[in-house]
């Protein structure tokens, strides 16, 4: 991505911001908040830059005690300039007092790849995502959930040349449909699911696919993650993140751990730099200036191993780091619109748009 595309989709971002403070102002003088919207502008290393939007609907479950964070559905979509898009809705939900909670998703994309290939040149081809989640937890006590999660994909490569074909053949990417199922493990005592100033909250999951349920052969993928915040002072809070993924020996391509997926870290292309193993920490700084208006600096390094894409693994360490911007667009449940800047080694950048925080 150029420097000009970086400065274009900041001025753009800023634009629809502004778009959006009387609307959610007057969401809220009319005691309407039950929402949060936004348009969003797309523009990130792996997909290109393009326009879309977002919202999230809150609502109740049962009795709901005070401080119980409430049920939600949220729907995205976007299209980019590389006619890239993606799609989908996500619900969670909060049942019994917050002592069962439950997520249900479906995702569907074509992303338009353009990666840097280590032995020279570039390989373009299109993957299409069609996936599927669910999942259900149980408080078994205190802040401690115990469930289960199921997940259906369904992935397609599409190379544009017989070189591209040649690359994805070298790392092993097939077309693959896969089902997983496996336990989710969690601890959470932050103080707001979406926009937490104390806290900590530990993630433990993982599947096992058969290749009795179509899957390219049968194997196992787990991760662990550990979020933990530290309020400064009013407004001023300090967020640290350790994110862990790998997978058996066995691991097709497709499920492979991937550098720059979700937030860590910001700044690579998602599948650029895939390993069977990988291991990132970060930390980001938040300061909420205004009611509304917040700012972040963060920084993050990572680590991957995988003998089979050794090629694929170019630095010992990779790091980035960046700045953010914040808009509250729900002050009721702390639902900061956000944009994120990050510049990472090897040339890497990108911009990040959407709802809520990084982690």
């Amino acid at each position: 991505m150029k420097d000009n595309d970086l400065k274009n989709c900041l001025i753009t971002t800023l634009f629809i911001i502004l778009s959006v403070l009387p609307f959610s102002v007057l969401a809220e003088s009319e005691n309407e908040k039950n929402y949060a919207l936004a348009p969003i502008v797309v523009s990130n290393p792996n997909i290109g830059t393009g326009v879309g939007a977002t919202g999230m609907y809150f609502f109740d479950i049962g009795q709901r005690s005070e401080g119980m964070p409430r049920s939600s559905i949220q729907a995205f979509g976007a299209y980019t300039n590389t006619d890239s898009y993606f799609g989908g809705a996500l619900s969670n939900l909060h049942l019994k007092k917050d002592r069962i909670r439950g997520r249900i998703g479906l995702f569907n994309a074509k992303i338009n790849n353009e990666y840097r290939d280590p032995l020279g040149g570039e390989a373009n081809f299109a993957t299409n995502v069609l996936a599927t989640y669910a999942e259900a937890r149980h408080r078994v006590w205190n802040d401690y959930f115990l469930g289960a999660q199921l997940l259906v994909t369904d992935v397609t490569y599409d190379p544009d040349t017989p070189a591209d074909k040649d690359y994805l053949d070298r790392v092993g990417a097939k077309d693959a449909t896969s089902v997983g199922i496996g336990p989710v493990l969690s601890y959470d005592t932050r103080d707001n699911i979406h926009y937490p100033s104390s806290g900590t909250f530990v993630e433990i999951k993982g599947f096992y696919k058969p290749e009795s349920w179509g899957n390219q052969t049968t194997y196992a993928v787990g991760d662990a993650a550990a979020n933990h915040f530290i309020e400064l002072a009013d407004r001023h809070v300090i967020a640290m993140r350790v994110y862990g993924r790998t997978g058996t020996d066995d691991t097709p391509y497709s499920d492979k751990s991937r550098l720059g997926q979700g937030s860590d870290l910001r700044g690579f292309k998602s599948g650029e730099i895939t390993a069977l193993t990988l291991l990132a920490g970060q930390a980001e700084y938040r300061w909420q200036f205004t009611e509304r208006w917040g700012a972040v600096a963060f920084g993050g390094l990572s680590k991957l191993w995988d003998d089979d894409l050794e090629a694929l693994i170019t630095e010992d360490i990779y790091y980035s780091a960046g700045v953010g911007l914040r808009f509250m667009i729900n002050t009721d449940q702390k639902i900061n619109f956000r944009i994120d800047a990050a510049i990472g080694n090897g040339d890497n950048k990108g911009v990040y748009v959407g709802i809520r925080e990084a982690f």
